[in-house]
């Protein structure tokens, strides 16, 4: 097994250390957050991701993980090293660089420090498109010149709240390489999967399209599938729920092998919801839209996908409005915070947005997130939203709930929950995910469904 570090411990860093270490890497992680750093040690994870805590309790206990306290540690207790620093937004939406850049300068200057004799640079941060060509290979091509240097592209394809199971059940994994050493340093890595796995090997900005186009691809389901919700909303009786799953049924996407059913994972993106968020999809598909532009490329499509995405809460709202009439005093609550189940990730959450316009129109607002806890919660900057610990608080003398996540905790909802605590027993489903026969006429509504019906 190999030495290996990882620059960077939040979601993806972190998950990447935990999940090589559990399969035999000696792996060192270091951070300039010492309060993350402290908390890996206290074998405690910084976000909530399932199954993931227990790993790293394993990992740490039998030191097969370990914190280091500077890069030039990490540099000299290593093999070659993950770069796994953010990327965030730029004002422009295009992604900001400057960490990559800063990391790789840091690794650069301790190898030469230290004498590394032969040292492989592995970036896992998203970066766009010709990155390596233009920003990255400025930065070492003196190194290359004078030590035996090794660079690659090695993205990501991890889901939150499935970050464990996608790592160690991997559909493909990218290697984007500088040369031919990098690419077998990187397979050597990644051996323990290579009897169940597809190895793409490519070039650098082919490995930095391809976790873009990923992103991009379900993005665009996912909007597809919101104004299929948006056609279907304007005629009565039409259900977009049974309109998509009659499209999943499709041979061209489930399958059928001897009598069983295979229905793809994807099929997940084709549901009506309140929108996309997250850590990926907004900020990708809107960086690669950035940098198509630059490149004097029109993106028609993808700006269709960010356009019917950004449309989403407010069609809440507009459902709100046509339920409660003026909102003004009137008590809601947001059950579901998070972008999506199983995880705390409240970036780009399309209950942010909610939020805000109800409490613009002076709305009373209460929420409840089986993991966004009141101190989580204050850290958006939304404020003015009373945070419970448990749903029949939240629901208590409310006239309306607006469900957002398809947290498992919600699944029991029905019209005895409601009138049990609501002053007024009326829900809006943002996510299809509960079954209207258990409420009366009256009381339960979804998207993609017209507001004359259940």
């Amino acid at each position: 097994m190999m030495n290996l570090g990882v620059l960077g411990s939040g979601y993806v860093g972190l998950t990447t250390a935990i999940c090589l270490a559990s399969i035999g890497h000696k792996m060192q992680i270091f951070d300039i957050d010492q309060e993350k750093i402290k908390n890996i040690n206290q074998k405690k994870l910084p976000f909530f991701e399932k199954d993931l805590d227990n790993e790293l309790v394993k990992v740490i206990e039998n030191s097969q993980l370990q914190t280091v306290s500077s890069i030039n540690e990490l540099i000299e207790k290593t093999d070659g090293c993950f770069i796994c620093v953010g990327t965030p937004s730029l004002q422009d939406k295009s992604i900001d660089l400057s960490q990559v850049k800063q990391a790789v300068k840091n690794i650069i200057d301790k190898i030469e420090e230290t004498k590394k004799k032969s040292y492989t640079i592995i970036i896992r941060s998203t970066i766009i498109p010709l990155t390596t060509q233009k920003e990255i290979l400025p930065i070492i091509e003196k190194t290359i010149s004078s030590l035996d240097l090794r660079l690659a592209i090695v993205p990501e394809f991890l889901r939150e709240g499935q970050a464990f199971s996608d790592f160690m059940n991997p559909d493909k994994i990218v290697i984007g390489g500088l040369n031919e050493k990098s690419n077998e340093f990187v397979k050597e890595i990644f051996n323990f999967f290579k009897e169940n796995v597809e190895i793409i090997l490519t070039n650098p900005q082919t490995a930095e399209m391809i976790k873009y186009a990923n992103n991009a691809f379900f993005s665009t389901l996912i909007s597809f599938s919101n104004e299929i919700a948006n056609i279907s909303e304007k005629v009565n009786g039409v259900d977009a729920f049974k309109v998509m799953n009659a499209l999943i049924s499709d041979k061209r996407i489930t399958t059928t092998t001897k009598r069983e059913k295979f229905v793809p994972d994807l099929v997940t993106y084709l549901i009506p919801g309140c929108g996309f968020g997250g850590s990926c999809f907004p900020k990708d598909v809107n960086a690669i839209t950035r940098f198509a532009s630059k490149q004097g490329e029109n993106t028609p499509l993808l700006d269709a996908v960010l356009e019917i995405n950004a449309k989403r809460p407010s069609k809440i709202v507009t459902l709100v409005q046509k339920l409660l009439g003026d909102i003004k005093n009137k008590r809601i609550s947001i059950i579901g915070l998070s972008f999506k189940p199983d995880t705390d990730d409240m970036r780009s959450s399309p209950s942010i947005e909610i939020i805000k316009s109800l409490k613009e129109m002076g709305a009373s607002l209460s929420a409840f997130d089986p993991q966004i806890s009141k101190e989580k919660f204050d850290v958006n900057g939304i404020g003015g939203v009373q945070i419970h610990s448990n749903l029949e608080d939240c629901l208590k003398n409310s006239e309306l709930v607006i469900l957002l996540t398809k947290w498992n905790d919600f699944k029991n909802i029905d019209q005895k929950v409601l009138e049990k605590n609501m002053v007024i027993p009326k829900i809006i489903d943002g996510r299809g995910f509960l079954d209207s026969r258990n409420f009366n006429e009256g009381t339960y509504y979804k998207i993609g469904f017209s507001t004359d019906n259940k």
